[in-house]
């Protein structure tokens, strides 16, 4: 999931040298060695609401933020954790809902400032694996994840402080189906006395500005337009679009010749933030495969090689107030004419001691995949943040449990569809990590749904569900680089099939 920034003051980005940029999706090693960035533990008092009633809770954040950076560079939190206990009585209420352990997402929104300027920037997405809560007094959950890196404009004194908090609580029963409500959204306010300063940082001037702060033009010089802008060939990329090999296919040139003459005029006229959706649809394939841990039976299921129908650009969105862009696609996987990964054989130690070996069909249903990519334009390795969702619903078929066949049926399958999300992080200067164009590796965790339609002359769906559903199942899928256009002169064309890593 892409993080979202704000800006909640506006200035032209023809002046942006003396203005704070919130930068998202910047995971990448800055001049500092992990051993010169301070790893910080900082108590954050909060009130939170619960079904119950309202309860004090501190709320600790751990990891590493710089103690001080460079204007116009991205400073980068690593390893952010937070970690609370919830009280007595709300592990009491869950435990009354009949759950026997409970996951959550915490979504935190930290307000940036410096001088008179302030912006907000949501860590959203956290992730805190399930805990037990059945005979607990209290459960500590830890939710940990990539946060957005900012970047401020200006020499001078910033700081990162905590705001508003989300928790959403996913209690589960001992069978893995969810208790109702499934989802407890639980709001929680600073408490009065809790100033939520997680950081200040030290910025210093950028290179050859000398911690200047100025922000017009030398008298007589003119004004540079804002990119995107320019004159650039339609065959050329623009910034974060993939690069075009060869002619382009009718229709498509006249696309981005007529994206080219949009982008010079908003840049031309009042400046919006961002840019209206630009669309440059843009077909390309490739393969991608990987592994999937089955968490409680402790063992990996190879998915793919898997092929993947992929529309580029289908929304181009600039946003030269924060200095990124937003690349919107879509893909289709396709196996033998249907929108599926091949079938997927393993074999596990059912409840740790009993061989199950099952064929597993992930048919992909809701739509195409998105994939949203934000780059960050102001740092010049072009850092790349790339989110992938997907759903899917997950078929079990031709099992055999100890050797002996177990009929599942035909239509043994999750009462609901895999939701999937994937992350991945990379720069195009250097080239390093992921980016959609060039591939890599990009990984998450899934949730397995509960099981139903399972089974011939008896149903067998609990016996899957106490197997196999539940959460923290890791995944991790390698992706080939694009065939654009499938351009036959290009190295990557025709698409590979990539080496899966663990």
């Amino acid at each position: 999931m892409a993080a979202r920034v704000r800006r909640t003051t506006r200035h032209s980005s023809r002046v942006a040298a003396g203005s704070l940029l919130i930068a998202v999706a910047t995971f990448l090693p800055g001049p500092e060695s992990a051993a010169d960035v301070p790893r910080r533990e900082v108590p954050v008092d909060y009130t939170c609401r619960f079904l119950s009633g309202a309860y004090p809770m501190t709320v600790v954040l751990t990891g590493t933020i710089p103690a001080d950076g460079t204007a116009g560079r991205p400073l980068e939190p690593r390893d952010i954790a937070l970690t609370t206990d919830l009280p007595a009585p709300v592990v009491a209420e869950l435990a009354g809902l009949g759950a026997a352990s409970v996951s959550a997402r915490a979504d935190l929104t930290v307000v940036h400032a410096q001088g008179d300027e302030r912006a907000t920037a949501d860590w959203a997405g956290l992730s805190a694996p399930a805990r037990d809560v059945v005979g607990q007094g209290g459960v500590t959950l830890t939710a940990s994840g990539p946060v957005p890196a900012a970047t401020f404009g200006a020499a001078g004194r910033a700081t990162l402080s905590a705001s508003d908090l989300t928790l959403s609580l996913s209690p589960v029963r001992a069978d893995g189906t969810p208790v109702e409500p499934p989802v407890i959204e639980v709001g929680c306010g600073l408490t009065e006395a809790s100033g939520g300063t997680l950081a200040t940082v030290a910025i210093a001037g950028a290179e050859g500005a000398e911690g200047t702060d100025e922000a017009d033009p030398e008298p007589g010089r003119p004004e540079e337009p804002a990119e995107p802008g320019g004159t650039r060939d339609p065959g050329e990329a623009l910034p974060g679009a993939p690069r075009i090999q060869g002619e382009l296919p009718v229709g498509v040139k006249e696309r981005w010749e007529a994206a080219r003459r949009r982008t010079e005029a908003l840049a031309d006229g009042p400046e919006p933030c961002p840019f209206p959706p630009i669309p440059l649809p843009t077909p390309a394939d490739t393969y991608v495969a990987g592994y999937t841990n089955v968490r409680k039976m402790d063992a990996a299921a190879l998915l793919g090689p898997a092929h993947l129908n992929v529309t580029l650009m289908k929304e181009y969105i600039p946003d030269p107030c924060t200095s990124t862009f937003k690349v919107l696609s879509e893909a289709q996987f396709e196996y033998e004419g249907r929108r599926q990964l091949p079938p997927a054989k393993g074999t596990f130690l059912t409840y740790g001691f009993m061989p199950t070996t099952a064929t597993m069909e992930l048919v992909q249903v809701g739509g195409p995949a998105r994939i949203e990519s934000v780059s960050v334009t102001s740092d010049p390795t072009m850092p790349e943040y790339t989110t992938v969702t997907a759903e899917f619903d997950l078929r079990i078929r031709d099992v055999e449990v100890n050797g002996v066949p177990l009929d599942v049926g035909t239509g043994c399958h999750t009462v609901e569809p895999v939701k999937q999300t994937l992350h991945a992080f990379g720069t195009g200067n250097p080239p390093s990590g992921y980016t959609v164009n060039r591939g890599g590796s990009m990984d998450g965790e899934t949730y397995v749904p509960a099981f139903t339609g399972c089974g011939t002359d008896e149903d067998v769906s609990a016996l899957l569900t106490s197997s196999v559903s539940g959460g923290g199942n890791y995944i991790k899928i390698t992706q080939a680089p694009l065939c654009v256009l499938n351009d036959t002169a290009s190295v990557d064309c025709p698409a590979r099939k990539p080496k899966p890593e663990r």
